[in-house]
Order: C-alpha cells, then sequence, then structure tokens
C-alpha cells in the first residue's frame, strides 16, 4: 500500500507483483518464470542500494533515484551452465507513467522534497539477452573470484508521449514507432595478496547503443555516494547550462566508470573470543574487531552522444582529461563504512561519506 498522498491522480493506491516459476532438469538449470506487477520503479541502475537509498530518504530526506510508474507483465528463461555462468532472455510489456514526488515524514529534516522528473510516459516492449559470470568465493564479503553483470536491451513504443528536452540533451522525437537499444556492463574483480591485504576493481559502462534517443527514465548521470563518492549528487547530468529544473533529472546518454581499492584487515578494537557466528558478526558490525583499513580511487565519465556542440561521436568515448577522478581512504566494518574522498578536479572541498555496504 502507499500510503503518501498523490494529488495528481497518476499513481495507484496499490501495488502488486506476482510470479510464477519451474526449474526443470536433473539438476534445476533451466528456469521459466512469468509475472504480473504494478510497481514504483527507479530510473537508473546504479545509484546506491535499495536499502541505503531508503534509509538516507528516512532520516535526511536525501533522495538519490527518481521514479515512475510500471505496470505490465513478461516472462524470462535462464540457464545455468555452470562454472559461474548463467545466461538468460526476457520479454515484458510494460505502462510506464510519471508519478508525482510524495510528501512522506523524514526523521532529522522536514523541507520540500526534491522533485521527481516526468518520464516519457506510455507502453513500452522490450526483449532483453543478459549474462552473469560469477566466480567470487562468497557474496558477502568477496576475496577472489569474478562477477559480471551485463544485458542488451532492445525497446520500442507506439504511443510514447516523449517530452520536449532542450535540443542539446535530445532531438525532437516524431510520431510513430519510437525504438532505441541501450547496454549494460558491470565487471567487478577481486583478489587476494595475503592474508591481510586484498585489492578490488570495477569497470562500469552503460546506455544508448542505437535508434531513437534514450526516454528520460532510461538516462544516466554519474556523482554521489556510489561510484564517485568525491563528487555532489548528480555532478554529471549533462543538463544545459540555461536549464534551471530542480528536479535535477539524469539526462546523458552514455557513462564509464573504473573503482579500484585496497582494502587492509586491522586488528584494532577489542576482540572478544566467541565460538558463536552471530556474536562474531555484530562485533564487526560495530568495528569492535578487526575493520578493514580501505584505500580508493574512482574515475567516470557521463555524456551525451553523437554530433554536435558538447556532444562526443557515437564510436568514441571521452578524452581521460575530460573525466572526473577522486581518491579517498575510509573504514569498512563489515556491513558499516565511513569514507573521505577528495576530488581531483576543480576546488571542491572533501567529502564525507556513511555507507551501510560495502562500496562494491
Amino acid at each position: 500500500m502507499w500510503t503518501a498522498p498523490d494529488r495528481t491522480d497518476r499513481r495507484a493506491d496499490f501495488g502488486y507483483r506476482g510470479a510464477v516459476q519451474f526449474r526443470f532438469g536433473s539438476q534445476r538449470r533451466l528456469v521459466v518464470r512469468g509475472q504480473a506487477y504494478r510497481t514504483i520503479n527507479t530510473t537508473e541502475e546504479q545509484p546506491l542500494s535499495a536499502t541505503e537509498a531508503g534509509w538516507s530518504a528516512f532520516l535526511l530526506q536525501r533522495d538519490y533515484r527518481d521514479y515512475f510508474q510500471a505496470k505490465g507483465g513478461g516472462g524470462q528463461v535462464s540457464y545455468d551452465v555452470g562454472r559461474g555462468l548463467t545466461l538468460s532472455a526476457s520479454l515484458r510489456r510494460d505502462l510506464e507513467t510519471s508519478v508525482a514526488a510524495g510528501d512522506p515524514i523524514s526523521v532529522f529534516r522536514n523541507s520540500a522534497w526534491r522533485q521527481n522528473p516526468l518520464a516519457d510516459d506510455g507502453h513500452y516492449t522490450s526483449w532483453r539477452v543478459g549474462v552473469v559470470f560469477d566466480t567470487r568465493n562468497e557474496a558477502e564479503t568477496p576475496a577472489s573470484g569474478w562477477l559480471v553483470r551485463g544485458w542488451w536491451e532492445q525497446s520500442r513504443s507506439d504511443d510514447a508521449a516523449p517530452l520536449s528536452l532542450p535540443p542539446e540533451v535530445r532531438d525532437p522525437i516524431g510520431p510513430g514507432t519510437y525504438s532505441f537499444s541501450r547496454f549494460w556492463l558491470d565487471a567487478r574483480r577481486y583478489a587476494l595478496f595475503s592474508p591481510a591485504i586484498r585489492t578490488s576493481a570495477r569497470v562500469v559502462a552503460g546506455g544508448w547503443l542505437s535508434g531513437h534517443p534514450l526516454p528520460v527514465q532510461r538516462r544516466l548521470s554519474l556523482g554521489g555516494p556510489d561510484i564517485l563518492p568525491g563528487y555532489s549528487f548528480r555532478s554529471q547530468n549533462c543538463a544545459p547550462a540555461g536549464l534551471a529544473d530542480p528536479a535535477r533529472p539524469a539526462l546523458c546518454d552514455r557513462l564509464i566508470a573504473v573503482q579500484l581499492e585496497i582494502r587492509r584487515r586491522t586488528r584494532l578494537g577489542l576482540p572478544i573470543p566467541s565460538p558463536d557466528p552471530y556474536l562474531t558478526g555484530l562485533q564487526r558490525l560495530f568495528a569492535i574487531r578487526e575493520p578493514d583499513l580501505i584505500v580508493f580511487g574512482d574515475a567516470g565519465k557521463a555524456w551525451i552522444t553523437g554530433q554536435g556542440p558538447g556532444r562526443v561521436p557515437n564510436n568514441r568515448i571521452p578524452l581521460l582529461r575530460e573525466w572526473e577522478y577522486d581518491v579517498g581512504f575510509g573504514i569498512d566494518a563489515g556491513g558499516l563504512g565511513v569514507y573521505l574522498a577528495q576530488p581531483l578536479t576543480g576546488s571542491r572541498p572533501l567529502t564525507f561519506t556513511l555507507r551501510l555496504q560495502r562500496r562494491f
């Protein structure tokens, strides 16, 4: 139940998601799934986890996500090839509509919430082909292995109502079929150099591939606690200088980012010897026993692709001197982390970030 009032009547008061799933074969490697839903979805793939975004909104009235309502259904087929490799294909059809920002209570701040950007309303039919490659030694605190998630998606709509955006952001979209394709890649590598020293590397890239320009609810941005913690929320949102939109929508076509970090297990704190795994977990959580000291660096760029001033040609990525960079250090106590990050471009101050999970 969505209890926050919606004065526009564009959002239902009741949401649902139902699914049925079948597994086939002696090892249940083939999975067939169907679902129907009416949910409030987020626009971007990467700004924080749902848990962190929720606590940030509830405690500090900082909302790091944009939303739209999706009503529809679809199906998915996936197959576990083995050795960590899973392939999938899916088809869905959604009615995607804009929703206004609600006005829920926040514990420490209660000013006006940031407006929720409008979406390009319409019915969208989307094909997606995906791959997951996971050889990590464990999911929560990996010390070795790979995690690669990637997908390609083709979407089309016969009744979409694209918003009017500045020409610097998107060329006008005429009547008729609206179609586009996009991709996403998130590759992570974990390596253990000694029992106390671990390294991690991550490459993230995604955005427009072909067809018409992306709708608003598929566009991207960079900046904020997740990938570039040294920079403010959506410091890279590709909005032209003359666009004064209080919603601060994500308007970029593509992004690419690289993250590196070195973790050193410390022996700080007051360890309490115990065979109880729950007590050991609590000690890690509150940094009583062996937190990780982390040194990290991040780099990334989001941009609008195509021909014209301020754009990057479709077959190129921005020059490295056009990227934004930060470095920093922090302490991760296994579920609670604090970090200080210093931007390396522009005259920006040191940034403090609190995370409820590891960076990646």
